[in-house]
């Protein structure tokens, strides 16, 4: 994402509401009438269209009632000068106007008339006809589905191949969850106005933002000093020295002992891979704790680690004691054994990464423990707050918040804009891949955290940093083709990005 030069507030997430009651106090606090800032806004996106579209460009800006479309309005009158053909597309064309004209948005639209500018009405646009269509329709203030026209031109613009610049946030698209209730445009550009919306990075937006542009309009520093906001986007950079540079003379025994519980009959890819990722991030020790079927199957796989056999309680209470922490869950199953296993690792007072079924038999025994971190995806997420998945995705930071609330443990929600909730706060993190969408790379995560973990990093920390390297090294993996990426190709990037290789290639 490109940002303002102050990074910091470029990391800050805000909420729709913080922007609708805070914007206008910023620009009066920088000497800025909400006139000027509408100027501001339209020039901004005007700045970003002229870089990447030079005139005589065709362009159709796309214009609703409101002040988003007063930002388009400005935007045509400054291509129009500047030797752009432009038309716009109103959805109320040649509507009447109030007199005296008495909003920023009706002003901006008696300009454009002035100067000559036209109005056709929105469905007469055919986006292939054009270099460029600027959306301009609907901004963050809208909370619903899209209804009528609109949706038709949705579905053209999404239907075309001509590349769409959005104001503030793609019609149709909830800036304050990320959740699309019905059409919303899928833009090539997005242009964030005076702070970034947090529903930008998270769920259904990754699908619809394309590039993400911060244009802060000169009161970014201000808004900043009179919101506060409690939700920051990571980068790299922000991990700092967490995994320092270990001491000459240091040895395995210092560096944790990782117990990764899991395993049934058929399902020994996970422990494994969940068993590689521990030792690639840099446990001094792993040990596998999994079904005797399979136990030949998961040793084989990896000399380095330590695989056992367990049949029953006895064989399993040693292994609990000498961990550092416990990785709960990959390939665990929810057999007779499973349950068995899981009720004797809860009764632990050692730190756990659960996950997979872990997660899924933690919400037929639901326990409240600070001594957990918890990873799942959607649809663990819903069977853990029993609800659905639909309703996860409708808002994924509510989500979060209340599996933390209610299972008192560090969260992580994964997916698209992956969401932190932990003893640091509240976290996003919009790297990846989707290259990462097959199976196993869940199972790596969890390793990865528990390898964090074992090398004493603080649990919040191992969690982001598991969370982000983990993003990162798909990526990476990705580069080489999105199909076709396996779990397995990530451990090599593991390795680097935990001995701080690639860590700022942001």
């Amino acid at each position: 994402m490109k940002n303002t030069d102050n990074n910091y507030f470029s990391n800050c997430l805000y909420r729709v509401e913080q922007l609708q009651q805070g914007e206008e106090k910023a620009a009066k606090a920088c000497s800025m009438t909400m006139t000027q800032l509408m100027s501001a806004a339209g020039k901004a996106v005007f700045k970003q269209l002229k870089q990447r579209f030079p005139a005589p460009a065709n362009i159709a800006v796309c214009c609703g009632e409101g002040n988003n479309g007063g930002d388009g309005y400005i935007v045509a009158r400054l291509a129009q000068e500047a030797g752009y053909q432009v038309q716009v597309f109103a959805l109320k064309p040649n509507a009447e106007l109030p007199k005296p004209v008495e909003s920023d948005a009706h002003r901006a639209r008696s300009a454009w008339r002035e100067q000559g500018g036209r109005e056709k009405a929105l469905l007469d646009c055919a986006p292939e006809q054009f270099d460029v269509v600027v959306d301009a329709l609907f901004g963050v203030g809208l909370n619903r589905a899209l209804e009528g026209d609109p949706v038709i031109w949705v579905q053209r613009v999404n239907a075309s191949t001509t590349p769409v610049i959005s104001i503030d946030v793609p019609s149709g698209l909830n800036a304050d969850n990320g959740h699309a209730p019905g059409a919303a445009v899928r833009a090539h550009l997005t242009v964030s106005l005076v702070a970034l919306k947090r529903g930008l990075l998270t769920g259904q937006a990754q699908d619809h933002i394309g590039e993400l542009v911060l244009e802060d309009l000169g009161v970014g520093e201000s808004f900043q000093q009179q919101n506060e906001t409690d939700w920051f986007r990571v980068d790299s950079g922000a991990l700092g020295d967490w995994l320092p540079v270990r001491p000459r003379c240091t040895h395995k025994g210092e560096q944790g002992h990782v117990l990764i519980v899991g395993g049934q009959p058929g399902m020994s890819g996970a422990v494994i891979l969940a068993m590689q990722s521990a030792l690639r991030a840099g446990a001094g020790k792993v040990s596998v704790a999994c079904h005797p079927e399979v136990q030949a199957i998961v040793a084989a796989a990896q000399p380095e680690a330590m695989v056992h056999g367990i049949r029953d309680e006895e064989s399993l209470q040693p292994l609990l004691r000498q961990a550092s922490v416990i990785a709960l869950g990959p390939g665990l199953g929810q057999s007779h054994w499973s349950h068995d296993v899981f009720k004797q690792v809860m009764k632990t007072d050692v730190l756990k990464v659960i996950d997979a079924d872990g997660l899924n038999l933690l919400a037929s025994y639901p326990i409240r423990s600070a001594k957990m971190l918890l990873t799942p995806h959607p649809g663990e997420a819903a069977r853990l707050l029993k609800t659905t998945t639909g309703e996860i995705a409708e808002d994924r930071f509510a989500a979060t918040l209340q599996l933390r609330e209610k299972y008192g443990a560090q969260v992580l929600l994964k997916g698209a804009g992956s969401l932190l909730v932990t003893d640091r706060g509240k976290s996003l993190i919009d790297r990846g891949s989707p290259a990462m969408a097959s199976g196993g790379m869940g199972d790596l995560l969890t390793g990865l955290v528990s390898g964090l973990l074992a090398q004493k990093m603080a649990p919040a920390q191992a969690l982001i940093a598991g969370a982000l390297w983990h993003a990162m090294a798909g990526e990476e993996a990705g580069k080489e083709g999105e199909r076709g990426t396996l779990a397995s190709d990530l451990l090599p990037y593991i390795r680097r990005l935990v001995n701080g290789y690639g860590r700022d290639d942001d």
